[in-house]
């Protein structure tokens, strides 16, 4: 994609952590940016507080008639996918299915109906949609059966979409972060790994490497260089982590 100025882009899941970076990120660009998100109080700070043009609108993105509604009216020319549920982590067999599917009832389901109108519509030749995932999509850690499977979902769901969407000249990334205690979901990870496996928190920080940590500001900015740099070709997974954005192979 060439210059982002004076184009508009939408970010579900806009309102915090790596989604409020990248909303920060392509406001400065000079895009127009629609941040997507539930909580209207966070939203309403979001377009004081961000330098540059950002309009909060309050939905739910597991409402698929909120999607179409809004996809209808924005046609953004960047669509990003970053609205994920607060779940429980912990051995699979101490699930419930209610509490396993969490993640996929909101990540999963948010981005499958989002993107889906961003096809059927379709967004306009030269657009990016871009799937927010996480390096846990390779993981086997006992506490991440539910949301590493959904992640892992999300890897393959972004790969199976740049292949439809390329016929209609629409790019698919995906974003896989590395875990950060900079987020919310961060800070409950590593707080539930440490108190089931009775270490301190300093501890899982030392032994997953977690210092120093990717902050919102740097996935902002992975995302502006997916959508800028042409050098990166035509790999859809994309890790980021403080040493930066490094290509995924595809499993």
């Amino acid at each position: 994609m060439a210059g982002l100025k004076g184009k508009t882009a939408l970010v579900t899941g806009g309102s915090r952590g790596y989604g409020r970076g990248i909303v920060e990120a392509l406001a400065s660009q000079g895009m127009r940016v629609v941040a997507v998100a539930r909580d209207a109080a966070r939203l309403e700070a979001l377009e004081k507080e961000v330098k540059g043009e950002v309009v909060g609108v309050s939905a739910d993105v597991t409402d698929g008639a909120a999607a179409a509604r809004i996809m209808g009216r924005e046609r953004p020319d960047v669509l990003v996918l970053m609205a994920g549920a607060l779940g429980t982590h912990r051995p699979t067999r101490f699930h419930t299915w209610e509490t396993f599917s969490t993640f996929w009832e909101t990540d999963m389901k948010g981005a499958f109906l989002w993107a889906r109108e961003a096809l059927l519509l379709p967004l306009p030749e030269g657009s990016t949609i871009v799937v927010g995932s996480s390096t846990a999509a390779t993981s086997s850690f006992q506490l991440l059966g539910a949301y590493a499977s959904t992640k892992s979902a999300l890897w393959t769901l972004s790969r199976c979409l740049a292949s439809e969407a390329k016929e209609m000249g629409i790019t698919v990334r995906c974003l896989l972060p590395v875990l950060s205690r900079e987020t919310d979901q961060g800070r409950e990870a590593v707080a539930e790994f440490a108190r089931r496996l009775g270490a301190p928190e300093s501890a899982i920080v030392a032994q997953m490497g977690l210092e120093p940590p990717l902050t919102p500001a740097a996935v902002g900015e992975g995302v502006v260089r997916m959508l800028t740099d042409s050098g990166l070709g035509d790999s859809v997974g994309f890790k980021i982590s403080t040493a930066g954005l490094d290509p995924v192979a595809a499993p």
